[in-house]
């Protein structure tokens, strides 16, 4: 019986592990220059990261890194100034840290 229970509670706590929320890293960065500027650099930036799925619009740029999800946004301050934001979502947390500083980085 010990046994069965000793069981019972190593498979539910391996099931409630795969069922843990996604790690999510996000970022936000004041830029000396257009939100225009802002959205073209990290348009490129992301391709050349090989974003998958790549969709832009007026929300934002999102796509998929592997199995990361990516959102990045820009957002204007002032004619020559805007703020960028970025959250990549995954399941595992040394990659999401990689693909949001990939991002952040040449970003300037």
């Amino acid at each position: 019986m010990k046994g069965m229970l000793l069981i019972t509670i190593v498979f539910s706590t391996l099931a409630w592990a795969d069922d843990q929320p996604p790690e999510l890293w996000s970022w936000l960065k004041d830029l000396n220059k257009s939100k225009e500027a802002c959205e073209i650099q990290s348009s490129y930036t992301l391709k050349a990261l090989g974003l998958e799925n790549l969709i832009e619009n007026e929300y934002g740029i999102y796509g998929n890194v592997k199995s990361n999800k990516v959102v990045v946004k820009c957002i204007e301050i002032s004619e020559n100034r805007s703020k960028l934001m970025v959250a990549v979502a995954g399941n595992k947390k040394d990659s999401v840290a990689v693909v949001r500083n990939k991002i952040v980085k040449p970003i300037k």
